[in-house]
Order: structure tokens, then C-alpha cells, then sequence
């Protein structure tokens, strides 16, 4: 099984681009190929609306081309999910993103969850995010920790993230999920330290959710319906 991890950002180190490999790499189970595939002109950050949509058409070109190549599913690796229902719409093998494979497996498995994000301007987009996948209902609130996304998994960020996580869950949440893909780096110790404080509430680690899932859909034989995604009517010219 093969599986393509879309990369947003761009102008990352090669060294930082090999860790991330190996990161991805360990949360798939044995015998799962995983690649980290990059697109074109891809805009240094993702903080916003407008660099989700900067990042588009790179990111359907890229979904494209994986199905060509032989991959089996693609994650597009961005907490907001962007441009996945579009993409869905152009292949066949399943397209998923952290976003809502997270926040679906949270819903599954609590009564309600919160959405932990980077600044107070992705707020907005990410009760958009909610709202299209008709969770309102069970999500507490997003919590932004308020810091860029190029900072947030840095070590020294993990005390402003353990306390937005506390917070959420003194709301009301009884499972937390990342809207930012660099919050990985901080779920095992987050789980850890909470099992002690706050024995109970579930901590969703969105790199090893959304690739398990992936995994399990390909083993089902499972994909995106055609009747909620279908097919443009005409060839889209990438």
C-alpha cells in the first residue's frame, strides 16, 4: 500500500524535510509505503484563507499525478483540509484530510470536542471547517494558542499549547483535536501528561489518525462517493 503525504509549505530545509518523512513513516503501520510528495509554488506558511487558495492549484495537480503514479490514497497534509473536496471530486483512490479525519474519529468517540489552532485569525475558517462538516453541535469552541505555525511546534511552544489544551477541556471537552499540523509534535506529551491531570478526555494525534485511516480505507476498498463528489463534467486543465 502506498500513500502520498502532500506537503503545503515550501521552503524548508532538506534535513527538515527528511525528519518529517520519518515522523510520517512511524505513525503508519508495517508494510505501508509512505511518501512526502511537495507541489508547486507553495507558499511558505499557511496561516490564512488566501494561502489556502495560494496553495490550490498545486495541490490538485499533485492529487492528480499521485493517482497516475500508483499511489493507493493521498493525505493533504494541512489541519484546515485545503482544497480536499475538490480534489476529491478528480480522483478515484481516497482523498483525506487531518482536519476532518480527526475531528469525525473525536465526534465518534465523544460527546463533544474542541479544535485547538495557531492564531486568532484562523478562527474564523476553522468553524467554516466545522459548520461543512456539520459538527457544530459537537464541538465546544477553537481555541487559538496564538502562535504562527513556523513557531508552534518548536519545544518552547508547549506550555501555551498544554494550557489552551487544559482550558478547552475545562469547557467541556471531552476530546481535543489540532487544527495545525505542527501541534503533532506536542500529542505524545500532551497525552502523557494528561492521563495524570485530567484522566479521561481523549487526545486525537492527527498525523496517526489520518494515516491509519487512510490505510483502513484502502483496505476496505472504500473511496470518496461519486454522488457527493462527482466527476467534473469536463476535463480540468492542471
Amino acid at each position: 500500500m502506498r500513500i502520498d503525504v502532500i506537503m503545503l509549505i515550501g521552503g524548508l530545509p532538506e534535513a527538515d524535510l527528511k525528519k518529517r518523512l520519518e515522523i510520517l513513516r512511524s505513525y503508519a503501520s508495517p508494510g505501508t509505503e509512505i511518501n512526502l510528495v511537495m507541489t508547486r509554488n507553495p507558499p511558505p506558511s499557511v496561516d490564512s484563507l488566501a494561502e489556502m487558495e495560494l496553495a490550490a492549484p498545486g495541490i490538485l495537480e499533485r492529487v492528480v499525478k499521485s493517482e497516475r503514479e500508483g499511489a493507493d490514497a493521498v493525505l493533504i497534509w494541512g489541519g484546515h483540509d485545503p482544497s480536499l473536496l475538490s480534489a476529491r471530486s478528480l480522483v478515484d483512490i481516497p482523498v483525506l484530510g487531518p482536519g476532518s479525519a480527526s475531528m469525525h474519529v473525536a465526534a465518534f468517540l465523544a460527546d463533544y470536542f474542541s479544535l485547538i489552532v495557531q492564531l486568532p485569525e484562523v478562527e474564523q475558517l476553522a468553524w467554516r471547517q466545522i459548520r461543512d462538516y456539520r459538527l457544530e453541535e459537537k464541538c465546544v469552541g477553537v481555541y487559538s494558542v496564538d502562535i504562527p505555525v513556523l513557531e508552534l511546534g518548536k519545544p518552547e511552544s508547549y506550555d501555551a499549547v498544554k494550557e489552551t489544551v487544559i482550558e478547552s477541556i475545562e469547557d467541556g471537552a471531552d476530546a481535543v483535536c489540532f487544527g495545525c499540523m505542527a501541534l503533532n509534535n506536542h500529542v505524545d506529551r500532551l497525552t502523557e501528561e494528561l492521563r495524570e491531570s485530567h484522566p479521561g478526555a481523549t487526545i486525537v494525534h492527527p498525523g496517526r489518525t489520518s494515516i491509519r485511516l487512510a490505510e483502513m480505507l484502502v483496505e476496505l476498498g472504500l473511496t470518496q462517493s461519486r454522488f457527493t463528489y462527482p466527476s467534473p463534467p469536463k476535463p480540468v486543465k492542471l
